[in-house]
């Protein structure tokens, strides 16, 4: 069943993904930039709970927005490693970001789109998971 909702996940992620790709840019401006500790559950350890944080500041129509959501949120949590792999990653971002915004609603953006293999991923490993668990029910 696990496998099943992966594949479904994977390939309904692929479509937002198109989606995404369709949205207005505008130049934004990173305002502030550090590594924090986002307030996520997850199964890692202490040292692997850094991420970086990326404010920028952009306009459409006149009226200024903020946000900090390096990827889309519709389909990529916050990535988080070691406090090293967050510092790297933050100075990846120059001062001047172009930023992707939903065109219906201009609170909602990013920088970077998530990559399609991640997708891909998701959908191999839930058809192994699907296939493996067909294996275990034809073996009784």
């Amino acid at each position: 069943m696990i496998g099943v909702i992966g594949i479904w996940t994977g390939f309904r992620q692929l479509k937002n993904r198109t989606i995404l790709n369709r949205w207005n840019t505008t130049k934004g401006k990173v305002i502030e930039h550090g590594v924090y500790q986002p307030n996520i559950a997850t199964l890692s350890s202490g040292g692997f709970r850094y991420a970086p944080l990326v404010r920028y500041s952009y306009q459409v129509d006149g009226k200024e927005f903020v946000n900090d959501c390096i990827h889309p949120k519709r389909i990529q949590a916050v990535q988080h490693n070691t406090r090293k792999w967050a510092q790297k990653r933050l100075e990846s971002f120059p001062d001047d970001v172009t930023v992707y915004y939903n065109p219906e609603d201009s609170s909602e953006s990013y920088l970077v789109q998530t990559p399609k293999t991640i997708l891909w991923i998701v959908i191999a490993a839930s058809c192994f998971a699907v296939l493996l668990g067909l294996l275990f029910f034809l073996a009784r």
